[in-house]
């Protein structure tokens, strides 16, 4: 008997077969059967997901395996579900070959996604990185891949971190997209000569600048034989700084598909802007201060459309219209904020001098913002409250929710962003006798303007997470 015969002889035969869906191709109950017996894949038994495409693996004409896929027009995405082969027939290379056909199935170009155990034997990380896949996300056991760009499922990764009202921003995930952002406005910095460029770190912020963050960051040390007091973390007298990925996950949630405009009353800091620059948005923004305008413009201007106008957000009208309305105002009286040679322009809303005022000059500019923002459009606010000089809360977040309600925007989302609270727990030994328990949250409050049964028609699909 020649070579060429023998390996003839036992050359298995491999066949793939493409079906529409696995109701009504005749392997219902192979697939029913043998997801269960897999365990990983047994939601291929259920008949809601037997609607779906398939890859049906037969080995010597005999049904040993199959790999269910959905194509989703809507989100653009195309979604690889459950897998599965015959136990006595497991082999990664007949299973690699499996999901290249699938792969071929992908006419349109878009995204391949799929969710892989770190445990399982074929249907893992090892398995698909050899086939070109990228894991954009690990999570309690599980990868998160993708056969693409991780540009196409960053929306994924950003909805992960915010699956419900509480955003807890020390996830690490949160901690790794926020240094990512970092980076780049200090790389911005760098190249445009701005210090300090994302101002400082929101760490202790709510204790001004005799907060607790200053002594349990600071050290004494012994220098030239002198006790000497070194301030650590607390420099810029704790000023408080956006959240980068709190700005971006605001940007992409609550942005239409055709949207295209920003407008941020009270504008601040940076991030929002940088990252709505990023990603190609026009974004203007009306502060107060030239020196923070300044800045913003110098780290912005390689971004086409993104623009701080120095003025005074309770008067200013903003032209044309917006697409989404952002503010992350100042707590009141909890932080000063200055100009050049440390002047503090009238109307700055941390030197009015009562809090009623302090509301109705906020108020005044959210009007603006509201006449501006198209119809089905989101304004969100992030904010909190702050306590008066008795130790009681003003009851700003309450006020926001009121004043918006009365303006006709639907309250559509009240948002927890929960921050370390390292230095709140410290914080907390002396203020608990008070029975005062320190804060370590924000609120950021969605309110919609327009019809709430078109959000789904108007913003852009997540697609499978």
């Amino acid at each position: 008997m020649d070579k060429l015969f023998q390996d003839t002889l036992f050359e298995e035969k491999i066949e793939f077969i493409i079906v529409d869906s696995v109701i009504g191709s005749g392997y219902e109950e192979d697939v029913a059967k043998l997801a269960i017996e897999d365990e990983v894949a047994y939601r291929a038994a259920r008949k809601n997901m037997q609607i779906h495409s398939a890859v049906i693996l037969k080995i010597n004409d005999i049904f040993s395996g199959f790999f269910t896929f959905q194509v989703n027009h809507i989100a653009k995405e195309f979604c690889l579900l459950q897998s599965a082969m015959s136990l006595d027939k497991k082999d990664k290379k007949i299973y690699s070959d499996m999901v290249n056909e699938i792969i071929k199935q992908n006419t349109y170009g878009y995204p391949m996604i799929m969710t892989v155990s770190t445990k399982h034997d074929l249907e893992c990380p090892k398995v698909f990185e050899a086939l070109g896949f990228k894991t954009y996300l690990n999570l309690s056991g599980y990868a998160y891949m993708v056969y693409g760009t991780l540009e196409q499922v960053r929306m994924k990764r950003l909805a992960h971190a915010t699956m419900t009202n509480a955003w807890t921003t020390t996830r690490a995930d949160w901690l790794k997209m926020k240094k990512e952002w970092n980076e780049k406005i200090e790389k911005a910095g760098e190249k445009h000569n701005i210090e300090n460029p994302k101002f400082a770190s929101r760490d202790g912020c709510w204790q001004g600048t005799n907060g607790y963050s200053n002594v349990i960051l600071s050290k004494n040390v012994i220098e030239n034989g002198e006790v000497k007091h070194k301030k650590g973390k607390s420099f810029n007298g704790n000023a408080s700084v956006l959240d980068p990925v709190a700005c971006e996950v605001i940007l992409r949630f609550c942005m239409p598909t055709e949207g295209k405009r920003i407008y941020n009353p009270f504008g601040g800091g940076v991030q929002f802007g940088f990252i709505a620059g990023s990603y190609g948005y026009e974004y203007v923004s009306s502060e107060i201060r030239q020196n923070q305008c300044d800045v913003n413009n110098a780290l912005c201007s390689d971004f086409k459309n993104v623009k701080w106008i120095k003025s005074n957000s309770s008067k200013y009208k903003p032209n044309g219209k917006f697409d989404l309305c952002f503010s992350c105002p100042p707590y009141y009286k909890v932080e000063k904020y200055v100009d050049y040679n440390g002047v503090i322009p009238p109307g700055e809303l941390n030197n009015i001098s009562t809090y009623e005022e302090f509301l109705d000059t906020l108020f005044e500019g959210y009007k603006k913002g509201i006449e501006a923002l198209n119809d089905n459009c989101f304004f969100v606010i992030m904010t909190g409250d702050s306590r008066n000089k008795d130790g009681a809360y003003y009851g700003c977040e309450a006020e926001h929710e009121l004043f918006f309600r009365e303006e006709g925007l639907h309250i559509y989302n009240k948002i927890t962003y929960l921050e370390c609270e390292f230095t709140r727990l410290a914080h907390a030994k002396k203020t608990l006798d008070y029975r005062k328990f320190p804060k370590r949250e924000q609120k950021i409050l969605m309110f919609y303007k327009g019809d709430i049964k078109k959000i789904k028609e108007l913003y852009p699909s997540i697609g499978r997470l």
